[in-house]
């Protein structure tokens, strides 16, 4: 039997790791029941770079059953954190949580912090009252589940130290339960009430919640307490604050008040007093605003006063709101403005008075804006609030900020003004500028922003025409251990810098916990929506600093992503949006990122090579380590690239951000059946492994069940089986193209899973020359070509019957075209068919390998040109290869350039006119298409099909389809069709240095059955 005795507190340690990982493996249901899967390994990494000051296990026997971090709270001043709180579900009903959390109380008490905070989510009600008994309070707010402990406080306080010195504060504790946010409101105030019983003894204590100190305290001896007029008070106005102290014993008390100030606050006063029952005065009160509101996030400006009575000291604070007479904002629905247009920017007015008064306010000419009244008057009801519309012409792009003189009339005739600062930006095409908001730091490029908050440094990466939410980038860490300091800070200073081709901000925060280090972070930001973050630290110290890292967190969504693995780059093609634990960051081959969403926008992220992308627990983050920074030193690193709809694809965002010269990478499914090591040619009577295969990192665990030539086969895996596949073995007795079809089941999935397999049979592939004509045959389709016809395959037959349109012997007109050879060809764009016969054509057999080992027998046809001005010296080399018994062809090219000259971005299409019928009418193209309607005839009338992966042409005369699988790499694809021709063509573009031969990914055809969609794996196929 399990019992709370046999339960141990301990601190990690590396030996424990593997404990701890089995720990939440085994809690995830927990956790909203995600599937991913923690090593040993992981847990040393995560703890290694963790902000934790200390992490507490709970042990029973050697089993890890609760785990507890300790942390800096990173949101504000004065308070540590509890970033991770979990007990195993096996063990729970043991009170493992209670110790947990009373342990990391009592370790916050022994390193001295006044405070202890949790964040929670709302619908974990069942944790409250755990919390609650342990001396947390519930915060009321709409964006977060926020709870506050001030236990560490009250056991500070020297007054009541013999009553916690006598009495268990946890066991003494008379606090009302109830699962709802706490507090007793007052004046627009929020307090907190501890209350703790012992025989005749007792201790009171009220919490102010926004200046986080006491304003009460009660014992059955005394009474102290402060009280404001209100939460929000005027600046400028004088405002009284309540003392009362009441002596509860028979001997008088010497107490003396002293009074604190700030910048914010004037609060400075000294009393001096010989009470013998109750006193209660009255305070003076004054308070400027400062530059920006208090935050809910951080504590308030506080009125502050230290009781000291008979040598000991009372803490009493209360936080405040300083507050203008009223709140300007300027705010507009436009989002692109062009300059010398007229639109409407909102002036809303908001009033913090209680009575009707009238507002004047005088709009200040500037350089930005013409505003069409200079002035504008109204009256606003008590906390009334207004929207008023200014006309207005822009004068030119850039960031409004103007302090305004706002003039109040009162009714009885007084008046008084205030000043505030009203900023906005106006964004358009080209203009770059910066500026800064209350709150913010903004740069723009023509739609592109960066804005930084002040009060932590997160920055998000954004445009203006976006549908998507911004890309976030948290505040930076130095390290190690990582420090949690920047995020409370705001940066010492900000500079604007407009460059000819960027807008640049540059940011310079000081650090604490790393004395004398500066971090230097700028973002330059270009037209294109590529975004540049570099960042430098300066040791300003006389010794050098040591083990010195940058972490740069940033939030990923992995909705449709493109990750660099080993093996290929692995595509989010499915609707889950993996969660970042599910990433392997070891996996990842090369520094970047992509992602698109379904509307077509992007972003992107890639990082230097000398630095380390990997998981920073739900976040992914870019690592630099950079040693040793020595006196008066500085290290310099970057950049970290960001694209906000820079580029289309990922393959133009590796083209971009990785160094020439890099390998081809083929797409990687997240979920695939694919026979083993994605070898999909096999050979007759081989037995061949199929896996269903996972990229991510939870396991698979369900069963398998696959059909193939009638046979079912089948095969169950489980969670503890710790696998990321189920493999089947397949033994293959007839050549061709065969289909694997079957379904994957598990308790959350359900899968139709597919694959297809080339299976040779024992024939060989026999090229014959006769009279010209090369002829292929591989026992089930045959094709032909002769350098005197036309540079191309001219035939292709498939039982007998031909697919191909072109009129051998003798090229000549047709449609559009003079010559005409129809057939399959590949051809220049900048070469007409006319001067493209005008050069040598050769033909010969060929045999090439494949990237599995395979051997595919065809056909080279090679053009060297030496006629063509422009392609001179250029020889462009056609392959048509095949398989033993197996109905397919593959077509690619080679361009050999040794004209003396460089190329770019020249293009190459690849032309196959298709006739699988005797009467063109009767032959029809099908498509994957969104739309209504997915066949096409030829022959009728003219049609241009749009771009797909594939296309599938068949006969009303056949059963068999002709499949046209493009290259991934292609520019474009289309079909076009007309009264006299069929035409499958693509585009790819190249470029080429003299002496550099380019080769062209392969275009795939092949005969089956159109109905299936899971061609496009054929896609994957490469030659060496």
């Amino acid at each position: 039997m399990k019992t709370s005795a046999q339960v141990k507190i301990v601190e990690y340690h590396e030996g424990l790791a593997r404990g701890v990982a089995k720990m939440w493996n085994e809690s995830r249901d927990d956790w909203g029941g995600d599937s991913a899967v923690m090593s040993e390994q992981d847990v040393i990494e995560k703890e290694a770079n963790s902000a934790n000051l200390h992490l507490f296990l709970a042990l029973v026997g050697e089993e890890v059953v609760g785990y507890c971090g300790l942390s800096e709270y990173k949101e504000d001043e004065g308070s540590l954190y509890i970033p991770l709180l979990n007990v195993h579900p096996s063990y729970q009903g043991l009170k493992i949580g209670k110790q947990l959390v009373l342990r990391a109380i009592e370790k916050t008490v022994e390193l001295n912090w006044p405070r202890l905070d949790l964040f929670t989510w709302a619908g974990n009600t069942k944790a409250v009252p755990l919390y609650k008994k342990c001396g947390f309070f519930w915060e009321e707010r709409d964006d977060v589940t926020h709870l506050m402990n001030f236990i560490p406080m009250v056991l500070q306080v020297e007054w009541l130290r013999p009553f916690f010195e006598k009495h268990n504060w946890y066991t003494t504790s008379q606090r009302n339960i109830e699962v709802k946010p706490d507090g007793i409101k007052e004046n627009g105030h929020t307090y907190y009430e501890y209350r703790w019983e012992a025989g005749n003894e007792f201790v009171r204590i009220q919490v102010e919640r926004t200046g986080r100190g006491f304003r009460l305290i009660e014992t059955q001896d005394l009474l102290v307490e402060m009280k404001l007029p209100a939460f929000k008070l005027l600046e400028k106005e004088e405002h009284l604050v309540t003392y009362r102290i009441v002596n509860k014993t028979d001997q008088s008390m010497a107490v003396s008040i002293l009074g604190k100030s700030t910048m914010t606050v004037d609060h400075s006063f000294i009393e001096t007093l010989d009470i013998k029952d109750e006193w209660v005065g009255e305070v003076p009160l004054k308070l400027t605003m400062a530059k920006s509101e208090p935050s809910p996030w951080k504590t308030h400006p506080v009125v502050e006063v230290n009781l000291e009575m008979n040598g000991s000291v009372f803490p009493l604070k209360m936080g405040v709101y300083p507050k203008k007479a009223g709140k300007l904002h300027f705010r507009s629905m436009k989002k692109n403005w062009i300059p010398q247009q007229k639109g409407t920017v909102n002036l809303d007015l908001e009033s913090q008075l209680e009575e009707e008064t009238t507002w004047t306010i005088k709009l200040p000419v500037n350089e930005v804006v013409k505003w069409q009244l200079s002035e504008v008057k109204t009256t606003l009801q008590g906390k009334e609030r207004v929207s008023i519309p200014l006309d207005c012409e822009l004068l030119k792009n850039g960031f409004l900020t103007e302090e305004v003189e706002v003039h109040v009339q009162r009714p009885n005739g007084q008046s008084f003004t205030f000043t505030t600062n009203l900023s906005i930006a106006f964004p358009g095409a080209g203009a770059k500028f910066g500026g800064e908001s209350e709150g913010y730091w903004y740069i723009y490029n023509g739609p592109y922003f960066v804005k930084i908050e002040k009060r932590n440094h997160i920055a998000k990466i954004g445009s203006i025409r976006s549908k998507q939410a911004p890309l976030t980038l948290l505040t930076p860490k130095i390290g190690k251990p990582y420090s949690e300091e920047f995020s409370k800070k705001e940066a010492t200073s900000v500079e604007f810098i407009n460059c000819n081709e960027a807008s640049v901000i540059k940011t310079t925060l000081d650090s604490e916990a790393f004395p004398h280090l500066t971090l230097h972070t700028s973002f330059t930001l270009y037209g294109d929506g590529l975004v540049e973050l570099k960042h430098e630290i300066n040791n300003e110290g006389q010794d050098e600093k040591e083990s010195i890292s940058l972490l740069q967190p940033f939030i990923p969504k992995f909705d449709n992503m493109a990750i660099p693995q080993k093996e290929g780059v692995m595509i989010g093609n499915e609707a889950t949006i993996p969660f970042t634990p599910y990433i392997s960051d070891k996996d990842i081959s090369e520094p970047w990122m992509f992602t698109s969403a379904s509307n077509g926008e992007t972003k992107a992220i890639a990082w230097p090579k000398e630095a380390i992308g990997r998981k920073d627990d739900w976040r992914f983050a870019v690592e630099y380590k950079l040693g040793t920074i020595g006196s008066s030193g500085k290290a310099s690193f970057g950049p970290i690239q960001i694209g906000i709809n820079t580029v289309m694809t990922w393959s133009d965002w590796r083209e971009l951000v990785v160094e020439e010269g890099t390998n081809r990478l083929k797409e990687l499914p997240l979920y695939t059946l694919e026979a083993e090591g994605g070898n999909m040619i096999s050979a007759v009577g081989e037995k061949v492994d199929y896996s269903f295969h996972s990229m991510l990192t939870p396991y698979v665990h369900g069963s398998l069940m696959l059909q193939h030539n009638g046979k079912l086969y089948m095969k169950e895996t489980k969670f503890e089986d710790a696998v990321h596949h189920i493999t089947l073995q397949l033994e293959h007795k007839q050549p061709g193209i065969q289909s694997i079809t079957g379904d994957f089941r598990s308790s959350s999935h359900r899968a139709q899973v597919q694959s297809l397999q080339l299976v040779k049979g024992k024939r060989e592939v026999t090229t014959v020359e006769s009279n010209g004509i090369w002829t292929v045959q591989n026992g089930v389709i045959e094709y032909k070509a002769s350098s005197t016809y036309f540079p191309g395959v001219y035939s292709l037959t498939y039982k007998g019957e031909e697919s191909l349109h072109h009129q051998y012997p003798e090229a000549g007109p047709k449609a559009w075209w003079n010559p005409w050879g129809g057939g399959l060809r590949y051809t220049f764009q900048n070469v007409s068919a006319y001067s493209m016969m005008k050069e040598n054509t050769t033909v010969e057999s060929v045999t090439k390998v494949d990237e599995y080992g395979h051997q595919w027998t065809g056909l080279c046809i090679s053009t060297a040109f030496t006629e063509h001005e422009t392609m001179k010296g250029v020889v462009l080399r056609q392959f048509a290869l095949t398989l033993p018994e197996v109905p397919v062809i593959a077509l690619f090219a080679e361009i050999e350039q040794s004209s003396g000259r460089t190329f770019t971005t020249e293009v190459l299409d690849l032309e196959a006119f298709i006739k699988p019928a005797e009467k063109l009418t009767s032959c029809y193209a099908n498509m994957p298409t969104e739309g209504t309607i997915h066949t096409y005839y030829a022959g009728v009338e003219e049609f241009i099909l749009k771009d797909t992966p594939f296309v599938t042409i068949g006969s009303d005369e056949r059963e068999d389809d002709l499949i046209v699988i493009h290259p991934r790499e292609k520019k474009m694809a289309e079909l076009y069709m007309n009264q006299e021709v069929m035409l499958v063509a693509s585009e790819t573009d190249w470029s080429a240095s003299s002496g550099e031969i380019v080769r062209i990914q392969p275009t795939i055809m092949l005969f089956g059955d159109g109905k299936q969609t899971h061609y496009t794996q054929l896609q994957r196929l490469s030659f060496k």
